[in-house]
């Protein structure tokens, strides 16, 4: 099905002086600029676009690619804010209108904010909203402990991160088990720690104990061969300097080398380690 707001490949029905008309099946006909038609492109040819709507609501598309398309999560950058609402910079020539009563905060100027992009039901154009909560699933969810999922950073709170998981559920990930840095809009891997009783979901950037230690012996040993088999980290290092690192805590750290040395494969200093000759 060709949906408004994607990217599709379409096929050319006319050239003309103007640029070429598409076939855009369910959507009919939708303009290229002569701009963005190479020049060796003859009819029949599949031209793949992100297909909008112009200022007077002609179907239009494009060879750049957008940030996003519909039905995703970004973080977008407000242009100009009017009468009718925000309109945030979607990386095309066409900006996409946050209505007022689909900003939840309210926009400012210049501000950057996780949207959903959206058709809206009434007017079948392209929308933005920042009300997250409107597109998450209200359902009970269902995560196996430790499960791997995508997350998607929607905000910051006194306790942690609020997370999309999986674009449709809602987790935090506390802030005293988050060792690297996080940010909004940020897209990243996670497991879900636990579903509670009263359906919150607890999510950790890591896999506790012994899962998490073998992944991250690897990643020293690898950086000790990046690094001539030497890096200026150690028992007694920075808990700050290692997290800066290794994305972990001092504890985990201290596992990993452990267990290394054990096999024989690196030595310990109070401040630094290396590969064992």
């Amino acid at each position: 099905m060709t949906m408004l707001g994607s990217i599709q490949n379409l096929m050319i029905n006319e050239l003309c002086a103007e640029g070429a008309y598409l076939d855009g099946r369910e959507l009919g006909e939708v303009f290229l600029p002569k701009a963005e038609v190479e020049s060796h492109l003859e009819l029949g040819d599949s031209v793949q676009v992100f297909i909008f709507q112009d200022s007077q609501g002609h179907m239009t598309g494009t060879t750049k690619t957008p940030i996003a398309q519909v039905g995703e999560f970004a973080l977008l950058r407000v242009k100009e804010i009017n009468s009718f609402g925000a309109f945030l910079d979607l990386g095309v020539s066409k900006d996409i209108l946050a209505p007022f009563n689909e900003q939840k905060p309210k926009m400012r100027d210049g501000h950057s904010y996780l949207v959903k992009l959206y058709l809206d039901n009434a007017s079948q154009r392209l929308c933005a909203s920042s009300n997250i909560n409107k597109f998450v699933n209200k359902t009970d969810a269902e995560y196996a402990p430790l499960q791997e999922v995508d997350l998607i950073v929607a905000s910051k709170t006194d306790i942690g991160y609020k997370v999309i998981i999986n674009e449709q559920h809602l987790g935090v990930v506390f802030f005293n088990t988050i060792f690297k840095r996080m940010f909004i809009g940020q897209k990243l891997k996670g497991f879900v720690k636990v579903v509670r009783e009263d359906g919150k979901i607890d999510v950790v950037l890591e896999k506790p104990g012994m899962a998490k230690v073998t992944g991250l012996s690897e990643q020293i040993l690898a950086e000790l061969s990046a690094k001539g088999g030497f890096l200026p980290l150690g028992d007694k290092s920075d808990p700050e300097l290692i997290r800066k690192t290794f994305s972990t805590s001092k504890a985990n750290f201290k596992k990993a080398i452990g267990g290394l040395f054990k096999q024989g494969k690196i030595d310990i200093e109070a401040k630094s380690i290396s590969l064992r000759k």
